[in-house]
């Protein structure tokens, strides 16, 4: 199994869902559950804390509206620190790491013809050539 498949389903397994935060949100969020999910336990403690009193709850029903339309941020932010952690560069493109492109070659000379030619050479070898000068000042 290669090491970009791998990655992937690391990721698969450790991603949120956007769905079950929207359902954490509407079962248990009074209790800061559906921010425990997405990774903010400070802001998930404080709802939980708030929850207690009446007077909490006054503070915590808009919080909890206005969290209707964060959830999809804090579960896109906790996907994407997934995958820094996994190593992926997230600042391009969030999921899909860069595919390796090969770069063009330059245009070729009578000395880098000449000089590949020497390589390929080498390589049917097995860079085992004898050397031709014998000369000390040489080596």
């Amino acid at each position: 199994m290669s090491k970009d498949l791998q990655k992937q389903m690391a990721f698969e397994s450790n991603r949120k869902s956007v769905g079950i935060a929207y359902l954490l949100w509407i079962f248990l969020g009074g209790f800061g559950v559906h921010r425990f999910y997405s990774g903010h336990t400070k802001s998930a403690v404080l709802q939980m804390v708030l929850c207690i009193s009446i007077v909490g709850w006054l503070v915590l029903g808009p919080w909890l509206i206005i969290d209707l339309f964060l959830i999809p941020g804090l579960v896109r932010e906790r996907n994407v620190e997934t995958l820094r952690l996994m190593g992926y560069d997230t600042e391009d493109e969030a999921a899909h790491p860069r595919e390796a492109r090969p770069l063009p070659k330059p245009a070729m000379t009578e000395a880098d013809r000449r000089r590949e030619e020497m390589l390929e050479d080498l390589r049917q070898t097995g860079y085992r050539k004898e050397r031709r000068d014998i000369n000390p000042l040489y080596r």
